[in-house]
């Protein structure tokens, strides 16, 4: 590791600010697949802002922190949370009451019980379990917040990429790793796509306020004038994208989730309109039709933006020898500059 150019290793524990340098408000770490180091990059923003004196709350968009796996079996880093931590979770996943003050029992249900506010007395083992509805969520914020939290840390879960959605949360670290591919060049080449569409820039105001006042899921835009399209989802076949994207149109507005139907039939137009989703996680656009979109310069905005704080790694994956640690964090600190790269495990940032 040493005299690596741009990588910073820290002796002692990164604070928040050598982390991302933004102040942590409401912030969900969001894992690209299964065993990637989302509880790991958890457990370590946690005990950062715990050493700088914040009153943290914690909870989940559905389940984590079970031993076990429920689909592969394989055993799991449990989350670890730290004392006077404010947890949100069901309440028949309280496997030890002894080890919480009992704060309050919500509203809020799900399929293990109504979730329960409590105090962590000391370090503690938790099983978070919270609702999947994001309005649900925003909810037990609320609930948080009036318990003197500074910072909340959601974890979010790895297969809904609306863990992301900034309504929700206005922060967002990403978890990668080589889980997602055994191909270096691949493992960044999928990481980045998705960066970029997390990142992606705010609209104008006028498609902003359309946004609001239309009550359809697809509204075009071109010389004369708007469209509202009737549709019950958002997710149309290419055929159906074809059909709507006329040489007239300037803009095409989504509310709700696109994939690759959209993107082939953008692909097959010479003149591609933009396109303006209301945030970047509800992109399912997959990375090779994403980097042609791309080449073709075809433009994509958001209503909301999503403040994406870094990107975690894991040069491991279950059963299997990994990357090379420094080749990994070098490779993805290059490729996705200036956006903070971190490896939690060894305390080294590019």
């Amino acid at each position: 590791m040493e005299n690596i150019p741009r990588t910073l290793r820290i002796k002692e524990m990164l604070t928040w600010s050598d982390f991302c340098g933004v102040p942590p408000s409401v912030v969900t770490i969001v894992g690209m697949a299964k065993n990637v180091g989302k509880t790991v990059t958890l457990n370590y923003i946690q005990r950062v802002l715990y050493h700088q004196g914040l009153i943290l709350g914690l909870t989940s968009i559905g389940r984590d922190g079970e031993s076990f796996d429920a689909l592969t079996n394989i055993s799991k880093p449990s989350i670890v949370v730290q004392p006077q931590a404010i947890v949100a979770t069901a309440e028949k996943v309280v496997a030890n009451p002894n080890l919480w003050d009992y704060l309050q029992k919500t509203d809020i249900v799900t399929p293990l019980g109504n979730v329960v506010i409590l105090r962590a007395k000391a370090v503690s083992k938790v099983v978070l379990a919270g609702p999947s509805k994001n309005q649900e969520v925003k909810r037990l914020l609320q609930y948080l917040s009036g318990f003197g939290t500074n910072c909340i840390l959601i974890d979010g879960a790895f297969d809904r990429q609306s863990s992301a959605d900034p309504l929700v949360s206005n922060q967002v670290v990403l978890a990668s790793g080589a889980t997602l591919s055994r191909d270096l060049e691949q493992l960044i080449y999928i990481t980045k796509s998705r960066v970029e569409q997390l990142m992606l820039p705010k609209c104008d105001d006028f498609y902003l306020t359309l946004c609001k006042q239309s009550k359809s899921k697809v509204v075009l835009v071109g010389n004369s004038g708007l469209r509202e399209i009737v549709a019950d989802t958002s997710l149309l076949s290419t055929t159906e994208w074809a059909k709507l994207l006329c040489d007239d149109c300037s803009v095409v507005l989504i509310k709700g989730a696109v994939g690759d139907g959209l993107a082939h039939a953008l692909l097959e137009k010479r003149h591609t309109p933009a396109v303006i989703v209301q945030d970047g996680s509800k992109i399912f656009i997959t990375p090779f039709l994403w980097r042609q979109l791309k080449v073709r310069n075809v433009k994509f905005q958001v209503v909301q933006p999503i403040s994406l704080l870094g990107v975690t790694i894991n040069p491991s994956y279950p059963g299997g020898n990994g990357f090379d640690p420094d080749v990994l964090l070098q490779g993805m600190g290059k490729a996705l500059a200036p956006l903070p790269i971190i490896d939690v495990v060894r305390e080294v940032k590019f």
